[in-house]
């Protein structure tokens, strides 16, 4: 049985997917990395037995040499990132840290122990903004990053491309649109919209609330990783999207509809380098047999559902 190391484990999307591959039967095992920024995480992931977890810094080469001598994975799925884009914007440093440094380490890992396949997980966000009428990114539409995090996921991306060219580095690079869904941080907005609303408060919006995302239930891009990871060939770049997008401000009033209130919306100054819209087109992706298992009323609602039943985390992570 092929063992895969993933990192960011403890983070949003692969919290969600580490608990999916441990209550489903994979024909992997798996361990798994993170630093642990989101300790509301570690116990459900990474203090489960049925994997091995490791805490620490994937920027530290010692530290990740250490594990791939310990549990010699055959597949490398890299998912830990700095993501928050507001953040980037304060401060890029931390996302050159984790995104571009952390990234070469991984590689440099990969490479020196001979891992099979080495799956870089993007974000749509490289490819810029689209205008209202364009059509949506293809995997070869040329990439134009315009802030801090998308940049660095960029030179993570260039790093890993150039790894197969130099040095024969088998992968695989996913792009991703938006993700929602049970545990991720009210920083973002549909938890911060769902927190606001349930407290009677204002959603904060930047600018107009016009900018519009494709969104996909996360565990939707988790089926989607598994997908790519079993039926893709090496040196592919895939696109994950669900053909769902909307204005955040719709987003907003989407999610006063499911708790049944009118939400109070308070705009905010527009962040600086707003993206205006993404979209992604995914056919090749869904050649290789995935499609999206959650419409977009259904994948709402049981977001909805779970921050309402799981209270406790909306006060425990703050905003």
């Amino acid at each position: 049985m092929k063992k895969i190391l993933v990192t960011g484990s403890c983070g949003f999307i692969f919290s969600n997917f580490m608990r999916k591959v441990m209550r489903e039967k994979t024909p992997y095992t798996f361990v798994s990395v993170d630093k642990v920024i989101a300790p509301y995480n570690l116990y459900n992931v990474g203090l489960n037995r049925d994997h091995a977890f490791y805490m620490g810094d994937i920027a530290d080469e010692a530290f990740i040499n250490n594990v791939f001598l310990l549990e010699k994975p055959d597949i490398v799925i890299h998912g830990a990132a700095e993501s928050f884009v507001d953040a980037s914007i304060q401060s890029a440093g931390p996302f050159i840290h984790s995104n571009v440094v952390g990234t070469q380490v991984m590689v440099d890992m990969a490479l020196r122990h001979g891992v099979e396949r080495f799956v870089y997980v993007s974000t749509d966000e490289v490819y810029g903004q689209l205008g209202k009428d364009e059509p949506s990114w293809t995997e070869e539409t040329p990439i134009n990053p315009r802030n801090p995090y998308s940049a660095s996921k960029a030179a993570g991306e260039l790093i890993v491309r150039a790894a197969g060219e130099t040095h024969g580095l088998q992968y695989t690079i996913t792009r991703c649109c938006n993700n929602y869904g049970p545990g991720q941080p009210p920083r973002n907005l549909v938890p911060r919209a769902i927190k606001s609303i349930l407290a009677d408060e204002p959603v904060p919006i930047h600018g107009s609330g016009k900018y519009i995302r494709e969104w996909l239930y996360v565990d939707d891009h988790c089926t989607a990783i598994l997908a790519i990871l079993e039926k893709s060939p090496y040196n592919e770049i895939y696109n994950i999207g669900s053909g769902i997008s909307c204005s955040n401000l719709d987003m907003v009033q989407k999610i006063g509809t499911c708790l049944n209130k009118t939400p109070k919306i308070e705009f905010m100054k527009d962040r600086l380098g707003q993206d205006f819209r993404y979209s992604v087109e995914f056919s090749k992706t869904q050649k290789l047999g995935w499609k999206i298992a959650h419409t977009f009323d259904a994948g709402i609602e049981k977001c909805v559902k779970w921050y309402v039943d799981n209270g406790w985390f909306l006060q425990s992570t703050g905003m």
